[in-house]
């Protein structure tokens, strides 16, 4: 477990030893130093978490350790116990990324005890915001690449419809490139009717649940897009507010098409040759007279088939082959 650790860069001894004694008896692990050369040496060769400098000191003064840290490690908090500082001095100090500033001769204590705490307290709440960033980040660019990847259409929007984010498949299904849709509204590539339907589901989300539902959309030539939409809300802070919803969407105008089509040979079957043998477009069987389906092998059992070849097939297979030489002494071709 790290152990939290302290700097102390003073040319007073009695300053050093004191603030040793008081942060070592608060757990922390304390280095010092009498002047800025060889506080620096220990910053660059030691983990430390929070400095702690005088500004008034021979061979390098605090401003100029300050701004050397600085540099390096623009976030790396700093505390300024000066007695004879400038005003313009500590704002140079506070805009180098001092946390504070306590006046000596400190007289309480518990005052800069309770800065100290302060001070690591933010550092710790700023690592643990960076280190959350950084996942978030990663997991942002994970997501980003799957979506952008994957053969189905992906959205996003706010709570008021804007869309916010697209994928490239949704691009390609709706005809527009994505700079035009991230300032597009759901209402401006839908039909009136399926916005209203939009809404409608939006509250589900608001109330946390899921949906699937089928609209239409307006691809950008005008022509309607039929979508199957699974939608997601996207909630957060600690109340979970609604802010938006992640939307997968499927283009199912070729279904909705082979649906129609069928619907309307179900209603005409007056169209239907007479003749007619129904076959299943999948497993190939049979429907037979008794509204009954067959393999094929079972509805033709009644005939006795043969190999052969036809002259097409023969031209195909066997270019410049004579048929008439093949002929046995029937008169008919052995093939």
């Amino acid at each position: 477990m790290h152990q939290e650790t302290l700097l102390i860069i003073d040319d007073e001894i009695s300053i050093r030893e004191s603030l040793t004694d008081l942060f070592e008896d608060q757990g922390y692990r304390v280095f010092t130093a009498e002047n800025g050369h060889v506080g620096l040496d220990l910053f660059f060769r030691k983990n430390v978490d929070v400095v702690i400098t005088d500004l008034l000191m021979p061979v390098m003064d605090g401003l100029e350790v300050m701004r050397t840290i600085h540099e390096a490690d623009p976030g790396q908090p700093m505390i300024v116990i000066s007695g004879a500082g400038k005003k313009q001095d500590v704002i140079q100090a506070l805009q180098m990324g001092a946390k504070d500033y306590i006046s000596k001769p400190i007289i309480d204590l518990d005052i800069i005890i309770h800065v100290v705490k302060k001070v690591f307290e933010n550092r710790r709440l700023a690592l643990e915001n960076k280190a959350y960033s950084e996942r978030l980040e990663k997991s942002e660019k994970q997501y980003r690449t799957i979506t952008e990847q994957i053969a189905e259409g992906v959205l996003t929007v706010d709570d008021q419809e804007n869309i916010t984010f697209v994928n490239p498949a949704f691009c390609k299904m709706m005809g527009y490139p994505a700079d035009s849709l991230l300032t597009m509204n759901l209402e401006q590539i839908s039909t009136q009717d399926s916005f209203l339907t939009i809404l409608e589901q939006t509250q589900i989300r608001k109330k946390g649940g899921t949906s699937r539902y089928e609209i239409q959309l307006v691809h950008a030539n005008d022509h309607i897009v039929h979508v199957e939409l699974t939608c997601s809300p996207i909630n957060q802070g600690k109340d979970q507010t609604y802010t938006g919803t992640i939307i997968m969407a499927r283009d199912i105008s070729r279904r909705i098409k082979l649906q129609r089509q069928y619907e309307q040979f179900i209603k005409s079957p007056q169209d239907v040759p007479e003749h007619a043998v129904a076959i299943c477009a999948n497993c190939k069987k049979i429907r037979g007279k008794d509204n009954q389906w067959t393999d094929i092998e079972k509805a033709f059992d009644h005939l006795i088939f043969s190999h052969g070849i036809c002259p097409d097939c023969c031209e195909k297979l066997y270019p410049g082959l004579n048929l008439n030489e093949t002929e046995d002494d029937t008169g008919q071709s052995s093939l």
